[in-house]
């Protein structure tokens, strides 16, 4: 009888470090860089782009039990290579720590370039695995394609200003270098597990 409640001891006490384990390895550093294709010839008509781009609900520079500050620091050589480039042009590359959440409860980040060329949303929830979805778009053209207003069948305003447009949503690796591809764009990404920031656990 002894031994059975011993063993239910360490089973319980095993499970509560696994949970406590897990919950920590919820923080992460994330961070991401987009680019510019300019050296990509393709015949892929870019798609309408809506007034209404997909915002989400945390921004950087914001500081709550979810989100916080960052600086680069895993990412500066490919960021640096890339700049130096005559093929891309960097548009976007900014840090910051994640509370990861599962699926249903994810939160989406926005992501805006500080030269307005770039705008959308990343979202990353965990599960069994970690994944990342990617929204973007390179806002290249900014006018309307004619000067009247027309829709399709589905509502869209198909004299919108047509632009690349990243969408890609997939499994991803902590500590891998994450790549999404698109004729026009791209997006690296790297998320590594780190500590509860101090601000939060101080909280």
């Amino acid at each position: 009888m002894k031994l059975l409640s011993a063993t239910r001891f360490i089973t319980a006490f095993i499970l509560l470090l696994t949970s406590i384990q897990s919950y920590a390895d919820q923080w992460y550093h994330v961070e991401l860089i987009v680019f510019e294709q300019l050296s990509t010839i393709t015949d892929e008509q870019s798609p309408p782009m809506s007034d209404a781009i997909t915002s989400g609900s945390l921004t950087l520079g914001m500081a709550s039990s979810l989100i916080q500050p960052a600086t680069n620091n895993t990412l500066n050589s490919i960021a640096s290579r890339l700049s130096t480039s005559s093929q891309y042009r960097v548009h976007y590359h900014q840090s910051w720590q994640q509370y990861i959440m599962r699926k249903g409860s994810a939160k989406a980040v926005n992501i805006i370039s500080s030269n307005g060329l770039v705008e959308g949303t990343v979202r990353l929830d965990k599960a069994s695995y970690l994944h990342a979805s990617v929204d973007l778009w390179l806002k290249k053209n900014s006018g309307q394609v004619n000067s009247w207003s027309d829709a399709s069948s589905k509502g869209t305003n198909i004299n919108a200003p047509r632009n690349p447009h990243l969408v890609e949503s997939r499994r991803i690796r902590s500590n891998d270098l994450e790549f999404f591809d698109h004729p026009k764009m791209g997006a690296l990404l790297k998320i590594t597990p780190i500590k509860m920031p101090a601000a939060v656990s101080a909280e």
